[in-house]
């Protein structure tokens, strides 16, 4: 499970970094997956893991509700831009 927190751990920064620096990347295929993906695997793995170290979920809870929060300015943002005449 430490693996598999670990691996989420990073896709989840690059996530944030990605919606940082260059958020193009983001709205590609790919990066819709790895950003739809990181939330589900995330979500799933706070439900399950109940066994998981305090440190790594309390780590795994920061990047997870850090992901779900760029999604929600992300479409807020597009909201916006759209609704302007």
């Amino acid at each position: 499970m430490r693996i598999i927190v670990c691996v989420l751990l990073v896709c989840q920064t690059l996530i944030i970094y990605a919606w940082i620096s260059d958020w193009r990347q983001l709205v590609t295929p790919a990066g819709l997956f790895m950003w739809v993906g990181g939330m589900a695997v995330g979500l799933a793995v706070l439900r399950v893991g109940r066994g998981l170290p305090p440190r790594w979920r309390r780590a795994l809870k920061i990047t997870t509700a850090g992901i779900i929060l760029l999604a929600v300015m992300s479409l807020i943002i597009e909201w916006a831009v759209r609704s302007m005449p």
